[in-house]
């Protein structure tokens, strides 16, 4: 097994239980109070904003928003350069040349 698809296989499992999950809550079935007792406990707690890898390019063919100079895709999922593909959370996307000088940073 290489690296990749252990780190695959890691990631699919995580995926799957977070999807039997959600399909739990929207079933109605919210965790039980047994299943919270035995969940870590998160104090002093309040949102945040955990920022995502996503890429940035321009898109062709886009199949809501069409041809862009410039566009963020969704958080991205996995990718495989060699093969010239990756999965953001919301779709495949084909890999065209890849940008070496950084992007300009917005004031």
């Amino acid at each position: 097994m290489t690296v990749r698809s252990t780190s695959l296989d890691v990631l699919l499992r995580d995926l799957d239980k977070l999807r039997a999950d959600l399909r739990r809550i929207q079933a109605g079935n919210a965790p039980s109070p047994s299943v919270l007792e035995g969940c870590p406990l998160l104090d002093q707690w309040s949102f945040g904003f955990l920022p995502a890898t996503c890429l940035v390019g321009a898109v062709y063919q886009h199949p809501l928003l069409g041809s862009r100079p410039s566009l963020y895709t969704s958080e991205m999922v996995f990718i495989d350069p060699d093969r010239r593909w990756v999965r953001t959370r919301s779709m495949f996307y084909r890999l065209g040349t890849e940008r070496h000088d950084p992007l300009p940073v917005s004031a």
